[in-house]
């Protein structure tokens, strides 16, 4: 059986298809190249500077995180004088923009919210609150705690009478120790908001600012009135909440004498209420459901 003629002529035309469009490929490739070796020259010596730019286009209004922005080396000459370098990213972390910002641009004191003035109020989620109260030496873990950080709070009080309003029925009245919030975010510490401290030194101060929701800003407006508030440094990657339950100084000797988890002081909830103000007793009710930030 006699094979099928091919036409030379549409050989030739489909060879020099495959041709010219390799001949394009390698043309392109040999300008890129050369497009290259020339910028390297033009900037071979020259000193860069890294700055901050946006990773993605973002709007008014959108705050500033790890992932939105960027670093990028560039030639001396051509920084801005308000742009905002690596080391400045402490400052800006979930502050606002003021103005758009396109992929790819440098980010500058003028698209935030304060101008380069650090606005505290940005650094809130939508719906919560900054809550600062003052702290003792344990409770600024020795001066070590650092915005960012986040801590647990136990609350140290009296419990309510038997017979209260709140309808609870201590075991006796010692005080009781529970968790009262997991997981809380500081904001600052004294006035600082930066979170790293570049000589590697202590810092003293006497007060913290905790971002709370405005439930739990009430809990521990009334906590601090009725007793006494202990922080707990959290690991950073920690996010579970404290489930520890209340305990008193008898369930603390009966846990290590008998060598178990030992005896908790039990409360029976109940009776009426219709409070709609926070009181110590709620706390206690509370402290099982306490919000996970």
């Amino acid at each position: 059986m006699a094979l099928p003629r091919i036409n030379k002529n549409w050989l030739f035309f489909g060879l020099a298809i495959l041709l010219g469009f390799g001949a394009i490929y390698l043309s392109n490739s040999l300008l890129r190249q050369r497009m290259q070796d020339i910028e390297a020259e033009a900037h071979k010596g020259e000193r860069t500077q890294k700055v901050i730019v946006a990773s993605h286009d973002m709007k008014i209004g959108d705050a500033l995180g790890q992932k939105d922005l960027a670093i990028r080396a560039v030639p001396e000459q051509w920084v801005h004088s308000t742009a905002l370098h690596p080391e400045d990213f402490v400052d800006v972390e979930n502050q606002r923009l003021a103005s758009p910002l396109k992929r790819g641009e440098t980010l500058l004191q003028s698209h935030l919210e304060g101008k380069g003035t650090t606005v505290f109020s940005a650094t809130l989620q939508k719906g919560w609150r900054a809550l600062t109260f003052e702290v003792d030496d344990v409770n600024s873990i020795s001066g070590m705690l650092r915005p960012g950080d986040r801590i647990d709070l136990i609350y140290t009080g009296k419990p309510p009478s038997a017979g209260g309003s709140g309808g609870f029925n201590p075991v006796s009245q010692q005080d009781v120790t529970l968790p009262l919030l997991s997981n809380v975010r500081v904001l600052a510490t004294g006035t600082s908001l930066t979170k790293r401290d570049a000589n590697g030194q202590t810092h003293s101060f006497s007060t913290i600012t905790l971002e709370v929701s405005p439930l739990d800003a009430d809990r521990v407006i009334v906590a601090k009135s009725g007793g006494h508030l202990t922080a707990l440094l959290r690991e950073p990657k920690d996010d579970a909440q404290n489930k520890t339950r209340a305990m008193t100084t008898d369930s603390l000797v009966a846990g290590s004498t008998n060598n178990g988890p030992g005896r908790y002081v039990e409360y029976i909830v109940g009776g009426g209420g219709g409070i709609a103000a926070t009181t110590v007793t709620q706390l206690a009710q509370g402290a099982n459901g306490s919000a996970v930030h």
